[in-house]
């Protein structure tokens, strides 16, 4: 898209923020045009969500602008009068947040919810009984690309989707049809296919009313596909501020180039050389794990006669949406979860119903990394002793012993020794994630599970987990499941793919031959999903339904 040459809609100059201390915000020029969708990207704590709420004029507690100033139209925000404020915050310019689920009232339906906005920044001769706002809100509903609005719209938040919530949010934005979207990481933790539909409505709804969008994000993807221009943020200050087409072909600043860098995929991993003669160490044959619903006839067939196996040395990505049954199956494999049927054999023995005395030997070689380490981590332990505790499972050790051994495994995660002494809410989640994954190789297994582990991560530790990975796996010729829905770490982490849906899965084959020549319309809906950003085309990925 050309510079447009019309005066920005939205424009800071030389806006400082802080909170007590050193600058959140320090010295921010930047402009936002009519019609134009702009990206900010940069890592946690580059001061983005600081920038949203200082622009909607709803700082944290603590926060303060300490200089510059925010222009609407040419003219001061802080100048507008107290009628004229209330009309700007929520009125003109609207935030769309993440986590849906938490900025939806849990006890009111979602029409009503629509409503209010309606009523509080609806256009003055706009009409607000209950019959004609109720008619507004399943028609901002209908826009928003959901199905059946009229029912839905007597749903309760706790009824609806994560990727439905998420709408819910969007249409609440719109109600008041304002001239400034900023969306906040509002599409963080979906799956990719509900991630496509709800920034395609996004979009394609501000093309249509001629907004402003701020578009707030760490994937580089959704700015390569959805952005005009884009600005990155590092530490409370823009490095660059440039078009998407010429940032992606040349970036200008050093901090710039890594990022892009940081979200390539990776070389392509060649598979294993496999004998003939060495059975796989992990062979799961027609798997299947039913849920008993309190009050229904029939169980969820979470996971639903599913096969396949895993030589040593090789990772296989299973992946799917949420609830297709990944992390069930996962969860099965470990003896975490015991399955309704089928039968699963490790290293050449049957462990399906071993019982649990005769499997605990073979418990060290088997293990998992968990989607959220946070919850998997003991909080009140230091890591240390988290780390020191699967080796209980090893041969006895003197306490020289186990420091030597939880050493080595900071070392291999790329952690610092001082790490040892932290508890895990004094971390990052990089750092959580990579404790995880030590904790998981305390015992020195042959097969791992990772759940999701590159998922909601910046880029850059998103790129050093999967390096770290990748390395661990050549080093220890550990055998791997990669359970997930992000389907740019998939390229660079997995020699094989299994795809999942509904708790089946509908093929599997080498990565390559997925990506390239999928053979279910399923998987190329998910394919058709994926934002890479070294697409020969910038145009979005196709919505598909919006069910």
């Amino acid at each position: 898209m050309s510079a447009s040459p019309e005066a920005p809609v939205i424009a800071l100059e030389g806006l400082t923020v802080g909170f007590g201390g050193a600058p959140v915000l320090d010295g921010i020029d930047l402009e936002l045009r009519p019609r134009e969708i702009f990206g900010v990207v940069g890592e946690t704590g580059a001061g983005k969500s600081v920038l949203a709420r200082a622009i909607l004029g709803q700082l944290p507690p603590g926060g303060r602008i300490e200089a510059g100033r925010i222009l609407l139209e040419g003219r001061p925000i802080d100048a507008l009068d107290a009628p004229q404020a209330a009309r700007y915050r929520g009125g003109r310019v609207a935030l769309i947040g993440t986590n849906a689920k938490a900025l939806l009232d849990p006890v009111a339906r979602v029409g009503d919810q629509i409503g209010r906005v309606l009523r509080a920044h609806g256009k003055p001769d706009g009409r607000t009984d209950r019959r004609s706002v109720r008619d507004r809100a399943v028609a901002l509903m209908r826009e928003v690309g959901i199905n059946d609005p009229e029912r839905r719209a007597r749903a309760y938040p706790h009824e609806l989707s994560g990727g439905m919530a998420q709408r819910i949010v969007i249409a609440m934005a719109l109600a008041g049809e304002p001239e400034v979207l900023l969306a906040d990481d509002a599409t963080l933790g979906l799956d990719a296919t509900v991630q496509a539909q709800v920034l395609e409505r996004l979009v394609e709804r501000s093309r249509e009313r001629g907004l402003s969008v701020l578009l707030i994000t760490h994937d580089l993807g959704i700015v390569r596909h959805y952005c005009d221009r884009l600005a990155v943020m590092r530490g409370g200050r823009l490095v660059e501020v440039s078009e998407v087409s010429r940032f992606m072909a040349h970036p200008a600043d050093g901090y710039s180039r890594d990022l892009l860098a940081a979200a390539r995929a990776r070389p392509a991993l060649q598979p294993p050389r496999k004998s003939d003669d060495r059975p796989p160490i992990v062979d799961v044959r027609d798997l299947t794990m039913h849920f008993q619903v309190p009050g229904s006839p029939q169980p969820i067939r979470a996971v639903d006669g599913i096969s396949f196996s895993v030589a040593p040395g090789e990772t296989l990505a299973l992946v799917g949406e949420s609830g297709s049954g990944k992390t069930t199956a996962g969860q099965c494999l470990l003896r975490l979860l015991d399955n309704t049927d089928g039968r699963i054999v490790f290293d050449g023995r049957d462990i399906t119903d071993m019982k649990e005395a005769a499997f605990r030997p073979l418990r060290r070689h088997m293990q998992m990394v968990f989607q959220e380490p946070y919850v998997a981590l003991n909080p009140r332990r230091r890591v240390r002793d988290l780390l020191a505790e699967p080796l209980a499972l090893v041969e006895p050790m003197t306490g020289a012993e186990r420091g030597r051994r939880v050493a080595e495994l900071l070392a291999a995660v790329n952690l610092d020794a001082a790490v040892a002494d932290i508890r895990p809410g004094e971390l990052t989640a990089g750092e959580q994630k990579r404790v995880g994954i030590a904790r998981a190789l305390a015992t020195k297994p042959r097969f791992v599970v990772f759940d999701e582990p590159t998922t909601a991560l910046d880029i850059r530790v998103r790129a050093q987990i999967i390096d770290l990975i990748r390395g661990l796996q050549s080093s220890m010729n550990l055998a791997a499941l990669f359970i997930t829905h992000d389907l740019n770490s998939v390229r660079s982490l997995a020699h094989r793919v299994a795809v999942m849906h509904l708790g089946k899965i509908l093929e599997q084959g080498e990565t390559r031959a997925i990506f390239e020549s999928p053979r279910e319309d399923y998987t190329r809906k998910l394919l058709a999903a994926e934002l890479p950003i070294d697409a020969e085309t910038s145009e979005p990925a196709s919505a598909g339904s919006a069910a």
